[in-house]
């Protein structure tokens, strides 16, 4: 596909997603574009064919994010107050969600799916993602499609993600936060090899000193040290029936308690990818067709998430308010270029 073609193209898909709310079908896009509704300057056409073959075409989408807007982690790592130069906590998140394909039958890679969400089983794509965040900022690391049918577990995807995570950003988080489903040991091993600290809530039945944490505890609230399976050292933490366990066994109760908090940032992006970016709208009957549209929707967050702090503003609902419905104007300067090694 020529680079014109491509720019053009990404151009209006990532715009239709940005700033409308209708179901992003290339159909809809194709006509919005060229209604300059979605753009006012003067682009080249682009057809329905176009974006489909657009949305067929495999490229690194994923070396785009990090080329582009990889610099979403660098910036927001540290701040000043009075001249002076300080260090911002940042975290990595890991979790999964369900992306909802109720009419996508056709498609191997779907299959019925139980979403904590939605307290329900529904037929789609069950997606990990790791997140970088300090609180404020997020940026997707990466993420991985889980098969049922596959020998690789959601387990072993979000080891991949960080292992590329440390391999191409090389990023120092503070802590990676995980529920208890990410609690494996080979998992907490192979954060501790990279070099940071984990935070990840217990299940009451999991093994503290070879007893259960629930039965570990005389009283209803405390911390101890003890040793989780595979002899992995770490804090324990017990609030009233609710388990915690942190590598850094410095932290108090409170602390831990409080990063551990942290982890709802990934609730509120999987929100955004859903309510906003219409994450499970892509039609198509194709794989990689539904693997680019995750990837555009991820690129699309990104400029929002530029936008917002550029702008401080202070959430990307209020962008989407401020734009809805609106042409997109020639002085935003809403820039997608292409990096120059990224793509054919």
């Amino acid at each position: 596909m020529r680079r014109t073609i491509l720019k053009t193209a990404l151009f209006a898909y990532i715009n239709a997603i940005c700033f409308r709310n209708f179901r992003p079908t290339c159909t809809k896009i194709s006509e919005q574009y060229n209604r300059n509704i979605i753009c006012d300057s003067k682009c080249s056409y682009i057809s329905h064919d176009k974006l489909q073959r657009f949305l067929q075409t495999e490229q690194d989408w994923n070396l785009y994010i990090v080329q582009k807007y990889g610099h979403l982690v660098k910036k927001t790592s540290s701040f000043k107050i009075n001249n002076k130069k300080k260090h911002r906590t940042s975290y990595l998140i890991i979790d999964d969600t369900v992306i909802a394909k109720p009419f996508s039958k056709e498609l191997e890679i779907l299959s019925w799916l139980y979403s904590s969400g939605d307290a329900k089983y529904l037929y789609g794509l069950n997606v990990v993602f790791v997140i970088w965040t300090d609180g404020n900022t997020r940026f997707p690391i990466g993420f991985k499609i889980w098969k049922k049918e596959d020998n690789k577990s959601r387990l072993d995807l979000a080891m991949e993600i960080l292992k590329e995570a440390k391999r191409t950003l090389r990023i120092k988080p503070d802590y990676v936060l995980m529920d208890s489903f990410y609690g494996a040991a080979k998992l907490l091993k192979l954060i501790r090899k990279l070099k940071w600290h984990w935070i990840v809530k217990l299940k009451p039945n999991r093994l503290v000193d070879k007893l259960q944490v629930r039965d570990t505890f005389t009283y209803r609230y405390g911390n101890k040290v003890g040793k989780l399976s595979e002899g992995i050292k770490a804090l324990i933490v017990n609030d009233n029936g609710n388990y915690w366990a942190s590598s850094d066994i410095s932290l108090t109760s409170t602390a831990v308690k409080k990063l551990y908090k942290k982890r709802q940032l990934v609730e509120e992006f999987f929100k955004i990818l859903k309510s906003e970016l219409r994450i499970e709208g892509c039609s198509s009957r194709s794989q990689i067709a539904q693997i680019n549209h995750i990837c555009l929707t991820l690129i699309a967050f990104c400029k929002l998430e530029e936008f917002r702090i550029k702008m401080s503003i202070s959430t990307i609902y209020k962008i989407r308010m401020v734009f809805y419905d609106c042409v997109v104007p020639k002085n935003f300067n809403w820039a997608l270029n292409l990096p120059k090694d990224s793509f054919a």
